[in-house]
């Protein structure tokens, strides 16, 4: 069997060590990450576990929960643990407590505000059957995910999710739906997004003299969304310092707890301000080992750095789950793809992963193969439960014996038959496992995440909550907006004004 020489034989690991599996294992949150099936040996582990206080990881933390500035490119801190009730101010006489302070009145107003919306909408109040929730990058991915997940079709409202703009689709939806029954929430920081805008204009159009009494807006500009025709009442705020990929956590929400009612939608952030606790605690304390998020951080940093591995996987076959790999992609790849760190010095070194993903038994039958025999290593989290008790027993022990077979694939390899029949196995494979996913776990799971990531940030000394990648494209495509004066101009004249813009200097 094909084996690296530099990095440990996981099966020999389990040979030698018949209790590899508990010892490495961490549990928190409802959750059981086992990594025993990383190559990893007891001495590389405790050189990982010296990682935080190496990086100064505890006053980053505090730092961060005393609402101190973080986010050093913008000059601002990142709150988003207020949005969800955690406890922020660690440094009472500080100035930053006084931010902080004002930051939980503000963040526990809007939140109220917004949930009492959504609960007219799931209890059907609001006189509406269905709400188009338009929004894109954050004001998307973490909604449509705790949406999907948490779904006990029991609300009295269907949601459409709008980000992308396709025609197609959304004439098709459009067709479907009765306006005197339709409502819309437009989610946008800065209610100057094109692509939610170009939708929401449409919806304004389509709905007509309804639009004023069945439109929402989150936002955190307030002004903006009054012009565009939303009423006083329907604009949902939040703080401007909400990051896009934290924005779940405010009125962007709306439309998931609108979906799966607002007391699954308050325990989802009882699960996160667990998370928060956990993490804040077991920093304070320097028990890095007994806290998931830092331990999630460090194999990140281990796969990435250690190992050099460039993508991370990360599988569901927990069919609730479906959508984590999408809006992990965003959490991890717009906070860790990064090229300078805080000193704006060049990095030197590899940042973020890509991550891919999608559904464990699909991916099976397209992706697997190439990661099982190709030539390349692409490590892999698999995601799965044990029970869903809105399914069949039978179909969700499929999964996870599914689940189970291809990490034992994955890790071990065969010998078995000829050379093309064989696996070389040692590949990277970590397992994530709940009993089954609950609002509360869900959202531990999601702010674990959170967590992980801006520990990674500060072992890598990036800033995790700026995208100036992201911005640079909005102003570029704005510019070429601008530069169309022709309303019939070919695909030849569109490249060539490309080109053009590629002779020019900044």
């Amino acid at each position: 069997m094909l084996r690296n020489n530099n990095i440990p034989d996981l099966s020999e690991l389990f040979r030698a060590d018949h209790e590899r599996f508990p010892r490495y294992a961490l549990r928190g949150g409802g959750w059981t990450l086992d990594y025993s099936r990383l190559p990893l040996t007891d001495q590389g582990r405790a050189q990982l576990f010296e990682l935080p206080g190496k990086r100064d990881l505890p006053n980053a933390v505090h730092r961060l929960f005393a609402g101190e500035v973080v986010n050093t490119s913008e000059n601002q801190p990142a709150l988003h643990v207020a949005l969800r009730g955690g406890q922020l101010a660690n440094s009472p006489g500080h100035a930053s407590a006084d931010t902080a302070t004002l930051s939980h009145i503000d963040a526990a107003r809007d939140r109220e505000r917004f949930l009492d919306a959504a609960e007219r909408f799931h209890s059907g109040q609001a006189g509406l059957t269905d709400l188009l929730h338009i929004g894109i990058g954050g004001s998307d991915l973490g909604p449509r995910l705790v949406a999907d997940a948490l779904d006990e079709d029991d609300s009295a409202i269907r949601v459409h999710w709008l980000s992308t703009l396709d025609g197609r689709r959304f004439d098709r939806l459009i067709r479907s739906l009765d306006p005197a029954r339709t409502g819309v929430v437009i989610a946008s920081k800065s209610f100057s997004t094109e692509e939610s805008l170009s939708q929401a204009a449409r919806v304004r159009d389509w709905l007509g003299d309804r639009f004023e009494n069945q439109a929402w807006a989150a936002t955190a500009n307030p002004e903006r969304a009054r012009s565009f025709g939303i009423r006083d009442s329907g604009v949902l705020t939040f703080p401007s310092w909400t990051g896009g990929r934290f924005s779940l956590w405010s009125s962007v929400g709306v439309s998931a707890a609108a979906r799966i009612g607002c007391q699954r939608f308050r325990d989802l952030m009882a699960g996160a301000r667990k998370a928060d606790e956990d993490f804040r605690d077991a920093c304070a304390d320097n028990r890095d080992q007994a806290s998931l998020a830092v331990m999630i951080s460090l194999i990140m940093h281990f796969l990435r750095r250690d190992l050099d591995l460039p993508t991370l996987g990360v599988v569901s076959y927990e069919p609730r789950l479906a959508l984590l790999a999408d809006y992990l992609q965003q959490l991890v790849m717009e906070s860790l793809g990064k090229g300078v760190d805080t000193e704006h010095r060049p990095l030197g070194q590899s940042s973020s992963p890509l991550i891919f993903g999608g559904r464990g038994t699909d991916l099976q039958h397209s992706i697997f193969q190439a990661l099982h025999q190709g030539q390349d290593t692409h490590p892999l989290v698999l995601v799965g439960s044990l029970a869903d008790s809105r399914s069949s027993s039978g179909w969700h022990k499929t999964q996870l014996a599914h689940l189970l077979a291809q990490a034992t694939a994955f890790a071990r390899g065969s010998a078995r038959g000829e050379s093309y029949q064989r696996l070389p196995g040692n590949r990277p494979v970590a397992l994530l496992l709940t009993e089954s996913v609950t609002p509360e776990n869900l959202g531990f799971l999601l702010a674990t995440f959170e967590h992980a990531v801006f520990a990674v940030s500060v072992f890598w000394g990036v800033n995790p909550f700026d995208q100036w990648g992201v911005e640079e494209g909005k102003r570029l495509a704005a510019a070429f907006r601008q530069a169309d004066d022709s309303p019939d101009r070919s695909l030849d004249q569109w490249l060539d004004l490309a080109a053009r813009a590629m002779r020019e200097r900044e």
